[in-house]
């Protein structure tokens, strides 16, 4: 049993309406669609779709309770055991925090414009390696939102050690109610960039906004931050009486990586523990300077944690990154790189650096779409994004997708720039620009779906 009833209204502060039989849940599901014998269904509103409307679907399903607002009590099913709340997202954000709080399972919460997922990935490795995987549950996925946290939370089980989450966010106050959910032990920001600047207006704001991740730290818990930041001085602020760790080049930084340089295939670097004097060179899959520095990041969260830095060094050369994130891929006489997951301004020039360290631009296809979220610059930061890639790499060709990185290259109005309004219209022109030799390199936002060019 997950959930005795008494315990769903203790976690939520709901009241019962047709109390129902028997003595609890086996399982939580906010999906109607998914068969769920005695299980709680949490009816979710959504953009499209509103989990009120599915109410005898979930039953049918075989939920045997319905978590319901008080605002939508008029579609309850008659007669059918419920859990009456104010907001049903609240109320499973409340139960996942009931149930992590079960277990003396260490949390480490974090958040930043871009390098999430892959430093979610490094502590993952870290963590395989000191506890074993069976002992290690992290974020699935892209389930970094107010529903995806909770849903995460409620597959902790006694097994445990370590839990690691993403939180992510695009608007003002939505990073605060997933810190309070987690309770985190370690607080990491990965990193401050120009990203759902729409919302979050500046540098600064994105500063304010992720820094309430520290809002709920346990009482000896720890927040890292990556140090000459834009908002540095915020993060700190909102850090308040917490052990505080940074990372990043300088005498104040407890962990440093010093990158040796790579290529398509792998990089390595020194990793330096400024406050223990240990060293050690890490040789690993991943490339580029920007995912050195990441990988200090993550070292700083699990030194935080008392794991040894052998134990880090051991678990960061085993680091795999999944899904759409540097997947390298032969074909044909071709080498296709799909970097094509999530992009902003500051990861867009990271990764263009990153080729600049091995690419023969004579050979190189740039494919580059749009960024999503970036506000009122979003004419200038395209623009940059072009101007960038025609310098780094002369020669080159560039295809530029979507319809800001179209207005850009008109503006550039450079031959070696071809743009498409989106990538389906991009797709066949694109495949037969590329020759025998060539690096086929692909970045944009994920709605872009630059993954339909790849052959």
């Amino acid at each position: 049993m997950l959930f005795r009833f008494e315990e769903i209204r203790e976690a939520t502060g709901g009241t019962f309406l047709n109390p129902p039989e028997g003595d609890g849940v086996d399982s939580v599901t906010t999906d109607s669609r998914i068969a769920a014998p005695n299980s709680l269904f949490i009816a979710i509103p959504g953009e499209q779709f509103d989990g009120h409307d599915f109410l005898d679907t979930a039953r049918k399903q075989g939920a045997v309770l319905l978590c319901v607002e008080r605002a939508r009590l008029s579609k309850l099913p008659p007669g059918a055991p419920a859990i009456v709340v104010d907001s049903a997202v609240r109320a499973y954000q409340n139960l996942a925090k009931f149930h992590r709080l079960r277990f003396p399972v260490k949390a480490v919460a974090l958040t930043g414009s871009s390098g999430k997922t892959s430093v979610k990935e490094m502590l993952r490795a870290i963590f395989n390696r000191a506890y074993g995987p069976e002992h290690v549950l992290a974020t699935e996925g892209n389930t970094n939102n107010q529903i995806g946290v909770p849903q995460n939370l409620l597959r902790l089980t006694a097994r445990h050690k370590i839990c690691i989450l993403e939180c992510g966010t695009n608007h003002h106050g939505e990073i605060e109610p997933l810190s309070e959910t987690i309770r985190p032990d370690v607080g990491l920001i990965v990193s401050i960039g120009r990203c759902h600047l729409e919302y979050l207006g500046s540098l600064e704001g994105v500063a304010k906004e992720k820094s309430t991740l520290f809002r709920h730290l346990s009482p000896d818990g720890t927040a890292v931050l990556p140090l000459h930041a834009a908002g540095f001085d915020i993060m700190k602020e909102a850090a308040g009486n917490h052990r505080i760790l940074c990372y990043g080049s300088g005498k104040d930084s407890v962990m440093e990586a010093v990158y040796r340089g790579g290529s398509v295939t792998g990089s390595s670097f020194e990793l330096i523990n400024h406050a223990t004097g240990e060293t050690a060179t890490v040789n690993w899959s991943l490339s580029g300077k920007h995912q050195a520095g990441n990988a200090a990041g993550a070292a700083t969260a699990a030194a935080a944690l008392g794991i040894p830095m052998k134990v880090i060094a051991e678990g960061l050369a085993e680091c795999v990154l999944p899904g759409m994130r540097m997947k390298i891929t032969r074909r044909g006489e071709a080498l296709w790189i799909n970097d094509a997951y999530n992009a902003n301004p500051d990861s867009m020039r990271a990764t263009l650096e990153w080729l600049e360290e091995f690419a023969d631009p004579a050979k190189l296809l740039l494919v580059l779409g749009d960024m999503r979220e970036v506000g009122e610059s979003s004419r200038s930061v395209h623009r940059e994004i072009l101007e960038r890639a025609l310098h780094t790499f002369p020669g080159a060709r560039i295809a530029a997708v979507g319809p800001e990185m179209t207005l850009a290259a008109e503006e550039l109005n450079s031959p070696l720039i071809q743009s498409f309004p989106d990538s389906a219209s991009a797709a066949e022109p694109v495949r037969k620009m590329v020759r025998p030799g060539d690096l086929v390199f692909l970045k944009a936002s994920r709605g872009t779906r630059l993954e339909r060019i790849e052959p």
